[in-house]
């Protein structure tokens, strides 16, 4: 049985095992006379995971243990639809007052439970149940080796490119008519790793007004991509999902009337979408250029304006060992001699294929640094790449196959999402964790395992991070469309999901127990039948703005029961108008994602008492939550972009969770007048705390108490994230105490006097410090000497600062240093050169202070300062520079 069903298997056992424990301890009305029965199918649930462990461990071929293993996995799935439905259909029958209805359904199901227990009975008596229990028991001749830590990479280390992208850069800049120019390759050869550089260069980014990048690939949208352009122009409005492509088109055209641009169409598949999405929303003006790449001759040659496309070549051997021994050891060091001959062997057998080569040294990455271990990869793939379906797919599953069993499920669940998006790694994580993929062990907690999950990943070149957070974690990733395309077959062949992209609606997703769901949810929702085994549905498809009213909701809560993953993607593409009682019947829910234009969740938010995770975006500056959701023990992230109202926790000793929330580790945004003493004494563990709205509620001393709000911040000695956003007046000062291990604090609209900042000074766990849209005001800022001393990234945004005096005696460990339209600020303090471990500046529409940045990033030259060669200054929109003065600024 393949490693990845397995798993998927035990994460069903775990979720049926949790069930069961929750109806014994919280909900023991529930099943009052079938108490015993209940003990006794938990204690055989719980038996059966050491049953998957071993068929796991052991990947055993035997036809035998297998259909051993498929019998209890069809008793656990009849069970746990068994009693996911009476959850469901108690909590309604309680929620009704039905009690003699309620009475009759217990017993049904207690009789079935009974012959459920008769069944397993029969499968523990069997001889190889016995074998595999008694296999379990015995000890290892060998203990399991530990796993080898895979570095992480910071930059994606481009090999072969220069040349080419010179070229491109160089056809682009041409002052001729409108052109279109083609980039043709082989899938993994490299096109949109060349169209990036290209798109990023700085001659690039000071040439053209406007740049846009759209993914497009075989199922494009054209009003999608209209609506993408739109945003990326920051010319979009919430009127814009509502009108026709005609119109959007027509929107394009005007906003690049005036001025170059630069569209990059990355993945065309036909020439008819080229002409499809270009027509009647690009003006062709002189100068203004169109970038394409293709794996599809025809629509190459179609397109391009003239002459022959950009073939893109392959790798010369030189160049595969420098990106293959550049993936496994990071720059930080070179390859040992007596490994090199099978690492350079290994590259050549990729045919001068970068991704087959960044894929293999993903393989290599894992292993010893010894030489059999080298040797056995290289045997194992013994031939040249020659066809590309063929040859992606042995490989891909090579690499697959290598991954470790914890990371094969993570790994395939990536399928579900859409080609060529960004994917918001926090939220990633937390549908892992929904999911039932990842188990707490060795001490860390589940979002530290799913973060070493994503790294591992990561570091065996099988995920890209497109973004990092100043402190490094991943903010986004994405997946090779070939790695990508990998995951989805892998999936549906392994029934992890199935995907309805709109084409397959009718025909696929009958018996699977997560949908992908890639087309109008409303078309989707109008058209499914009832599917009780359905556990988990993704909703990435935008639609056009469609608000879902109470009826769709009833839809969906009677199509599936049993839900407990509803992800809807942010983009505001499906609006729930309201949260009515048949959302809150949706008892077993683990993960909510969903829009809405309601100013209220009501009360009956706090019945969905397994909810984990609950991301509510709304249209309305707040949000009020009248449900007790302090209450809801199993709740360890809740975010909203609103300042949300929460209640204040119920005093009754008759509710589930009478005491803190232990799992609680995000909170944001919640309004100030929400941070009483006894909500946060419900929130001890918390990590991320956002609160919104008049934050001069905060400070404001209590007659009665003779305390603030925020003192009650106080309290919180896990808090490491700390975000302010004020919606009211301008503060005055800012509290003499902050939480005492903060790492990373943000400030935003808070118009505070820059000597205020002095107590953040003071803070001496800060590592990370952003100062947003206006968070401090005044021509003059100079730091106290003796402050800051941990700080590492400082970044200020909006503010009409002139002048400010600063040195390594201010920021002795800053890192990196961000000013954003800071349009009044003269210079950058020179003396921030002496900073040895400043290692970046980046500008924004910060224009004065260039010239000051162009002398640190001078001084930062000096080949004597070895710490400093890795100084990088980004000043954007760029200058006007030759290609050498360009290069000079990195």
């Amino acid at each position: 049985m393949e490693a990845a069903v397995t798993m998927v298997a035990e994460a069903v056992v775990n979720g049926l095992a949790e069930t069961l424990t929750g109806l014994l301890s919280d909900n023991f009305q529930l099943i009052s006379d079938a108490h015993h029965d209940v003990q006794k199918l938990l204690r055989c649930i719980n038996g059966f995971k050491s049953i998957l462990k071993e068929s796991r461990k052991n990947r055993t071929e035997n036809e035998i243990v297998k259909q051993l293993v498929k019998e209890i996995m069809d008793v656990v799935y009849r069970s746990e639809n068994l009693i996911d439905q009476y959850v469901v259909d108690a909590n309604i029958h309680v929620e009704k007052k039905l009690t003699s209805l309620f009475d009759f359904q217990r017993r049904r199901v207690v009789g079935k439970i009974k012959g459920i227990l008769n069944e397993i009975k029969e499968i523990q008596e069997k001889k190889e149940y016995q074998k595999v229990i008694e296999d379990s028991l015995l000890p290892r001749e060998h203990a399991p080796s530990v796993e080898q830590k895979v570095p992480i990479v910071e930059e994606v280390h481009v090999v072969g490119f220069d040349g080419e992208a010179k070229t491109i850069i160089q056809r682009l800049m041409e002052e001729s008519s409108y052109e279109v120019i083609s980039v043709l390759g082989m899938a993994g050869l490299g096109k949109t790793t060349l169209a990036n550089k290209v798109f990023k260069s700085q001659e690039i980014e000071y040439h053209f007004m406007h740049r846009v990048w759209i993914y497009v690939s075989r199922l494009y949208k054209k009003k999608d991509v209209y609506l993408q352009i739109l945003k990326k122009l920051q010319q979009s409005n919430d009127n814009d999902i509502r009108a026709t492509e005609e119109e959007l088109g027509l929107k394009i055209k005007q906003v690049m009337e005036h001025g170059k641009y630069l569209i990059v169409l990355d993945d065309v598949w036909t020439k008819e979408t080229f002409e499809d999405i270009m027509h009647g929303a690009f003006p062709k003006r002189d100068g203004c250029k169109v970038l394409v790449t293709t794996r599809k001759d025809e629509v190459a040659m179609t397109v391009n304006s003239l002459g022959e496309p950009h073939r893109l070549k392959f790798l010369e051997p030189g160049e595969s060992w420098e990106l293959l021994e550049n993936r496994v050891f990071h720059e930080k060091e070179t390859c040992p001699d007596d490994l090199k001959p099978y690492g350079e062997e290994v590259a050549k057998k990729c045919g001068g294929l970068p991704l087959a080569i960044v894929i293999m040294a993903g393989v290599l990455c894992t292993k010893e640094r010894r030489i059999n271990k080298w040797r056995e990869v290289a045997n194992r793939y013994s031939y040249f790449f020659n066809t590309e379906v063929q040859s992606y797919e042995e490989l891909i599953r090579l690499s697959y196959g290598d991954l470790p069993d914890k990371l094969k499920c993570c790994f395939l669940y990536l399928g579900a999402f859409p080609n060529g998006n960004d994917i918001p790694a926090a939220k990633l994580m937390q549908l892992w964790i929904a999911e039932g993929f990842i188990e707490e062990e060795g001490g860390l907690n589940m979002e530290d395992i799913a973060c070493e999950n994503l790294c591992g990943l990561v570091g065996r070149n099988l995920v890209m991070a497109t973004q990092r957070k100043p402190d490094g974690e991943i903010k986004t990733c994405r997946v090779h469309d070939m790695l990508l395309q990998f995951c989805k077959k892998e999936a549906m062949n392994e029934t992890l999901f199935n995907e309805i992209n709109g084409m397959n609606q009718q025909q696929q997703g009958s018996s699977c127990r997560r949908l992908s769901v890639h087309c109008p949810f409303e078309n989707f929702i109008s058209s499914t039948e009832q599917k009780p085994e359905l556990r988990s549905l993704l909703c990435f498809a935008t639609s056009n703005g469609v608000q879902i009213p109470p009826k769709t909701i009833k839809l969906l809560r009677k199509a599936f029961p049993l839900l407990r993953v509803l992800h809807f993607a942010p983009d505001d593409s499906v609006i729930f108008t309201s949260c009515n009682t048949d959302f809150f019947r949706l008892f077993h829910l683990k993960y909510i994602a969903i829009s809405t234009t309601a100013p209220v969740l009501p009360k009956e938010i706090e019945n969905l008492q397994n909810v984990q995770t609950l991301i509510v975006r709304t249209t309305r500056p707040t949000l009020e939550i009248r449900g007790d959701i302090w209450n809801m023990s199993r709740l360890r992230h809740f975010q909203t972009n609103a300042s949300a109202n929460l209640p204040s926790p119920s005093a009754s000793k008759t509710k589930r969770a009478p005491f803190a929330n232990e799992n609680l580790q995000t909170l944001s945004k919640v309004s100030p007048l929400s941070c009483t003493p006894a909500a946060l004494a419900k929130a001890s563990n918390i990590k991320k705390l956002g609160i919104r709205g008049t934050l001069a509620k905060l400070l404001e001393i209590d007659p009665t108490t003779g305390s603030s709000l925020f003192q009650n911040l106080g309290g919180l000695k896990k808090l490491v994230n700390f975000k302010l956003f004020n919606d009211g007046e301008k503060l005055q000062r800012l509290p003499r105490e902050f939480p005492e291990n903060l790492t990373n604090l943000t400030l935003s609209r808070t118009c505070l006097q820059w000597k205020e900042l002095s107590v953040l000074g003071t803070l001496e766990t800060l590592e990370i410090l952003k100062l947003i849209e206006r968070a401090a005001e005044g021509e003059y800022w100079e730091p106290i000497i003796g402050g800051f001393l941990y700080l590492q990234v400082l970044h200020i945004d909006r503010t009409d600062l002139r002048s400010w005096n600063a040195s390594n005696k201010n920021f002795p460990r800053l890192r990196s240093l961000v000013l954003s339209n800071c349009e009044e600020l003269e210079m950058i303090p020179q003396s921030l050169a002496h900073i040895s471990s400043l290692q970046e500046i980046k500008l924004k529409h910060t224009k004065k202070a260039i010239t000051s940045a162009q002398d640190i990033l001078k001084q930062k030259q000096n080949p004597t300062q070895k710490s400093n060669r890795r100084f990088k200054l980004t000043i954007y929109p760029p200058l006007r520079l030759d290609h050498s003065q360009a290069s000079e600024l990195v």
